[in-house]
């Protein structure tokens, strides 16, 4: 149970606690520290806030004590709190019973032969290899140059152009690796940017990423009968009739019979001279037309446009029934195009005037109304 002025408990003096805070003063705004972090990190934090706040001289240090009560949490917060009453003197004294109690929160410091660590990687840039150095090299305190010039050689790839040159040329101060460095760099980006233009400047070259597999089947050629079946799937809307739509007074025989019977007038498709290797065609379906076998002579699209072609010349008028023959001519004659209109007469007109005067329509017609006003103010007269 808290006690009845527990309100009053501080653990600063009489000195520090009497002290009123400006008016307008706010605590800044930091990451709170819980115990678990560096406790020299957020000290340095905190007195960089606090040097922009407008606290006065003479109640800077009150306000830096008692503010930093709110840029703690957690385990931190309850050491600060059952801290003894009137046991800090001073902000100086508050840091030194802070970094005492944390103690163990806090980081080895780095030495200057931790530098010889740092080391560049496989495939890392010069660029990346000098940034990550320098981070490391600004938070060791008390290095030497001559110790931080060997380690980021000793840390170069050995087959690095770079490394060469400094172990040829030593450096005397780190200026000269980072201007050295800096040049290597841009040797590098050049290199890159060349090979880049280098695969813009081929376009129809592709580079595959992908690992091939070696499993993978040979190259198959591609079987000229299936693709012969496929353009027999073509909409039908674009071949000639079929042959049943003809309404012949013979079979299939009589037709052929009747088309050999014309001789050289009928082109008929060179026969096959030896068989197909991997020849996987159904062997039921047979053309007579083009004496192979792979789809049936009903179906034969060549046949086709051929009986078009000698209906619409009338050399197969006797296998037609005498009523059928007008309109199985207009059927086949539907394949073709159209003919152009018959020109019969020409009529010449002369639209925006005359090209030889430059005179317009509207400008004749205005030169008639002036004129058949004068004329008509003649007679009046």
């Amino acid at each position: 149970m808290a006690a009845p002025e527990s309100y009053a408990d501080s653990p600063f003096t009489d000195d520090i606690a009497a002290v009123a805070l400006p008016k307008g003063f706010n605590v800044p705004t930091m990451t709170l520290f819980d115990g678990t972090t560096y406790p020299c990190d957020h000290i340095s934090q905190f007195k960089q806030k606090m040097m922009v706040t407008t606290a006065a001289r003479a109640s800077k240090e009150a306000c830096m004590c008692k503010g930093f009560g709110s840029t703690i949490t957690g385990a931190a917060l309850q050491w600060f709190v059952g801290l003894p009453n009137g046991s800090i003197s001073s902000f100086a004294d508050l840091v030194n019973t802070f970094n005492q109690q944390f103690s163990s929160s806090r980081r080895t410091p780095k030495q200057p032969s931790d530098l010889y660590r740092i080391v560049q990687e496989i495939g890392e840039s010069i660029k990346d290899y000098v940034t990550r150095f320098n981070a490391e090299k600004v938070s060791i305190r008390g290095y030497d140059t001559p110790t931080a010039i060997n380690a980021f050689r000793q840390g170069l790839d050995k087959e690095s152009d770079i490394y060469k040159e400094l172990t040829m040329h030593p450096c005397e101060r780190f200026e000269e690796v980072r201007q050295r460095a800096t040049a290597a760099l841009r040797l590098e980006e050049d290199i890159q940017a060349r090979k880049g233009m280098s695969n813009f400047d081929k376009p129809n070259r592709k580079i595959s990423t992908e690992k091939k597999d070696e499993r993978a089947k040979p190259y198959n050629r591609p079987n000229i009968s299936r693709v012969a079946e496929k353009t027999q799937q073509i909409d039908d809307s674009q071949h000639p009739p079929k042959l049943s739509e003809y309404g012949f007074n013979t079979g299939m025989e009589g037709l052929l019979k009747a088309l050999r019977g014309l001789g050289d007038q009928v082109r008929w498709p060179k026969p096959p001279t030896q068989s197909r290797p991997n020849d996987d065609r159904d062997s039921s379906k047979r053309c007579e037309c083009h004496q192979d076998i792979g789809h049936r002579t009903e179906d034969c699209y060549r046949l086709r446009r051929e009986v078009n072609f000698q209906v619409r010349k009338g050399n197969l008028d006797h296998l037609l029934s005498r009523g059928g023959k007008h309109d199985r001519k207009e059927a086949a004659n539907q394949m073709l195009p159209s003919a152009p209109p018959i020109c019969t007469k020409i009529i010449n007109v002369i639209t925006c005037g005359s090209e030889l005067s430059g005179l317009t329509y509207s400008a004749a017609k205005r030169k008639a109304t002036e004129s058949k006003g004068i004329i008509q103010k003649l007679y009046t007269e």
